[in-house]
């Protein structure tokens, strides 16, 4: 049997995840909390289960004060660049579950233990000799969001790019160089414009053929794109129609069924790290 779990979002947070419609399309799984009480006399035990937070500067902090008062959940909605350290610890000591609800990497053919992605992506790196990657997101948005999400795209898809540069930045984008492991390039683009959808895409060529991962704009259900070309023949994985957002509340309410721990935070490090080495 599912357990319901009680959810509470202020308005930024709804704004950012669309909380409530999301709460009101898994009514098995979520009902929303009462109206909040003032932080000093909420007792840990009357917390609701789960909290949202919106993923604008200073979101560590205000998750982890919504650990504190005893938020068994947290679900953060488009987190920016910025060190999770101090909420690892303070979500560890609690045994509280954070899950990161970003509109690419937690597209559900990457988020979780998605097996068939990650092993097509391994095995084209195996055999690598270029990645490219292209972001494109709207005009107006800061381009080091924007490659904050581009790198956990990465990240979530087990790539890991070393020797990150920056070779031209300006208000329509930016051009990064990294290597692989291998030592194979790295090109990643980062592209506003409102001439095309706000999508994500990683192309892995290979000596005999190419993997492709295409994540759609995550305003809907639209479904990711996953082909990988061998010597062998061609090969697309299964569509999958569900929201980013659908994705990651469905996530934080497995990790606290299950009680086995969310990686988020830990991966958004690494994501920081990378981001860090081109901003400092």
């Amino acid at each position: 049997m599912t357990t319901q779990l009680s959810v509470y979002a202020d308005p930024q947070a709804e704004a950012a995840g669309a909380v409530s419609a999301v709460v009101a399309s898994l009514p098995l799984s979520f009902a929303p909390a009462g109206p909040a009480a003032p932080a000093a006399s909420v007792p840990a035990a009357s917390a609701p289960d789960i909290t949202a937070v919106s993923g604008h500067a200073g979101w560590t902090e205000r998750a982890a004060a919504a650990v504190r008062k005893g938020a068994k959940g947290i679900v953060v909605s488009g987190p920016v660049a910025e060190d999770p350290a101090a909420l690892i610890g303070v979500a560890e000591a609690a045994g509280s579950v954070v899950v990161l609800d970003q509109p690419w990497a937690g597209n559900l053919a990457l988020a979780g233990s998605r097996e068939n992605v990650h092993g097509v992506i391994a095995a084209a790196l195996e055999d690598a000799v270029l990645l490219d990657s292209v972001a494109i997101g709207v005009p107006g948005t800061d381009p080091r969001d924007l490659l904050t999400e581009q790198f956990s795209v990465l990240v979530q898809c087990g790539i890991a790019v070393q020797n990150v540069r920056m070779v031209q930045r300006n208000a329509n984008g930016y051009t990064v160089a990294g290597v692989l492991a291998s030592g194979a390039p790295v090109a990643l683009q980062g592209i506003l414009t409102s001439a095309l959808p706000a999508t994500a895409s990683v192309s892995i060529l290979t000596s005999t053929g190419r993997a492709d991962v295409v994540l759609p704009d995550p305003a809907a259900a639209w479904p990711a794109v996953v082909r990988a070309v061998t010597k062998e023949g061609a090969t697309a994985l299964p569509t999958l129609y569900e929201s980013s957002h659908r994705t990651s509340w469905s996530r934080v309410h497995s990790h606290l069924s299950s009680g086995i721990p969310a990686t988020d935070l830990v991966q958004f490090s690494t994501v920081l790290s990378l981001v860090s080495q081109l901003t400092s």
